[in-house]
């Protein structure tokens, strides 16, 4: 009986380190067209934008709390587009794109491809709030989680006859399948004959 309330203990400590794990740390948010961005943190009633007083609302609850990369209202966009940022962990990166337009899949990338092979819709939605008209986002999860270090997302048009992109970024803490600072010495051959 003792066994099994140490057990539970334990569970309960590791889900407590779990839920109560250290943001993602953003910093050196830069594009190459001279746009604006924030580092702040992902919560339902924030600022979708950290240069309007739209809000973020119907935030999937087990995204709350994740650093979120705010733009701006007016974020530029277009293939030769850049954005770069430094992490201080390897991260997921959630890209939250406007319904209204074409999606992000099916407009130009630089190069070709770089988000339709790097992203997968997550079938979950956040919104842009009042004091705009209620407005759905699309969630895309990155495959993998970017390494330690600079990220760099690439290229994707803007909306059509407009020179904006209507985004935001969020980050959540995740495990690459093998750490890329570490050494792989172990061969299938030496697992086998183990």
């Amino acid at each position: 009986m003792r066994l099994i309330y140490v057990c539970m203990a334990t569970l309960l400590l590791i889900g407590s380190v779990i839920a109560f794990a250290e943001q993602v740390k953003v910093t050196n948010i830069e594009d190459n067209k001279g746009g604006v961005y924030q580092a702040t943190e992902l919560e339902e009633g924030g600022k979708f934008f950290h240069d309007r007083d739209y809000t973020i609302t119907n935030i999937p609850k087990d995204f709350l709390g994740f650093t979120q990369v705010s733009t701006s209202a007016d974020c530029p966009g277009g293939q030769e587009y850049r954005l770069t940022f430094e992490i201080d962990r390897s991260a997921y990166i959630y890209q939250a794109w406007d319904s209204r337009h074409k999606s992000p899949e099916d407009r130009g990338q630089d190069p070709k491809g770089w988000f339709t092979d790097g992203y997968t819709l997550t079938e979950e939605s956040l919104f842009l709030d009042a004091p705009h008209d209620p407005t759905e986002y699309f969630i895309y999860k990155s495959n993998e989680p970017y390494p330690k270090g600079e990220v760099e997302l690439l290229g994707i048009d803007e909306v059509i006859g407009d020179p904006v992109l209507m985004w935001t970024i969020f980050l959540e803490e995740g495990q690459l399948p093998v750490d890329p600072e570490g050494n792989l010495t172990t061969t299938w051959g030496e697992i086998k004959t183990d």
